[in-house]
């Protein structure tokens, strides 16, 4: 008996008035432990209802949801660096390096939702112009060491038990999921609402 694939996983990016949302993502799908490997210190309901207050829709910011049916089941979030000792080509309207932030649900890790998360994000990253994305992960978070490795992603440095990784463009770039580079639509252009569907048991995102 064959076993029937997985629902589809939606990737689309998410507005300013899903904060609410947002705010029961990490509340409702993630424990205390993957709050604190997202956010490196201990979350309350106050300090995620505060984050997520401070969050950049926009202005070298883009978040990006996956949807389960209408569930928010993954949060991954790129800001574009500021200019200066770790990205000193970051100027308005030429953004070249960014950094990732990515949450996935308790119930449903290890089930192709964070890769198809990350991958989606790297590939509008690249459609942009970016030329490098870094990441920063706990050492001992072992599951998203792994998975930004498969990626692309490559160890820069270690400080305080963080471990700080970076992807590069790939030099062959040609083309991503349809988001066009930002010298066509502005650096700090809000992203299209263009869906990705996903088999998550794949990890694909296929358009």
């Amino acid at each position: 008996m064959n076993t029937p694939a997985p629902p589809p996983v939606t990737i689309r990016p998410l507005a300013a008035g899903e904060r609410e949302a947002i705010v029961r993502f990490f509340l409702r799908e993630m424990d205390d432990v993957a709050l604190y490997w997202r956010f490196f210190r201990t979350m309350t309901p106050a300090s995620v209802e505060a984050y997520a207050a401070q969050m950049r829709f926009g202005n070298g910011c883009v978040i990006f949801g996956a949807f389960f049916d209408e569930r928010l089941v993954g949060v991954a979030e790129l800001s574009a660096i500021p200019g200066g000792e770790t990205c000193p080509e970051n100027r308005p309207g030429a953004l070249s390096c960014a950094e990732l932030g990515i949450a996935v649900s308790n119930q449903l890790r290890h089930k192709g939702v964070g890769r198809a998360l990350l991958d989606y994000l790297l590939r509008h990253a690249w459609s942009r112009g970016l030329k490098r994305i870094q990441l920063s992960s706990l050492r001992d978070n072992r599951p998203m060491l792994g998975l930004a490795a498969s990626l692309g992603f490559k160890p820069l440095r270690e400080e305080s038990g963080e471990v700080i990784m970076q992807a590069l463009r790939p030099a062959d770039w040609r083309g991503g999921h349809g988001v066009e580079p930002a010298a066509e639509r502005g650096a700090d252009a809000a992203p299209p609402q263009a869906n990705c569907t996903i088999r998550m048991h794949k990890g694909r995102c296929i358009p």
